[in-house]
């Protein structure tokens, strides 16, 4: 399905931010429209013509960029959280239970709105 296809499925507005998008070709620019997959086929996703949207291409990539620090943060925690338990084993401690097991990191919903969407620089008059 083209980005023309979508565009009339689902109008001019990133399926992410809601706002309008460029659709002038080349589509490089960060404020371009591009095909966004829902359900990602390299997490196991199908790629089906009902799971694509459109989107800024900076909308695209930062989600893009968001899910591979998730999983690299989760991978982190999963090998911590298994050294621990190799570590418990060689000493003869019990494991942690659950609950008092150190969560993974958790980003602020706002740090991941002004890294999507910075805020503008302030022009100054000469006045």
């Amino acid at each position: 399905m083209s980005v023309q296809a979508l565009r009339s499925s689902f109008g001019n507005n990133c399926h992410w931010c809601g706002l309008p998008m460029d659709f002038a070709e080349p589509r490089s620019a960060p404020e371009s429209a591009t095909i966004e997959h829902l359900n990602d086929s390299t997490l196991g996703g199908v790629r089906k013509q009902k799971h694509r949207r459109l989107s800024h291409a900076i909308c695209n990539q930062a989600r893009n960029e968001f899910k591979l620090q998730a999983e690299r943060g989760f991978q982190r925690w999963i090998a911590e959280r298994v050294e621990t338990a190799a570590l418990a084993r060689v000493t003869n401690q019990p494991l942690m239970p659950a609950e008092t097991s150190p969560a993974p990191p958790v980003v602020p919903a706002a740090a991941v709105a002004a890294a999507l969407h910075p805020a503008p620089a302030t022009v100054r008059s000469g006045t």
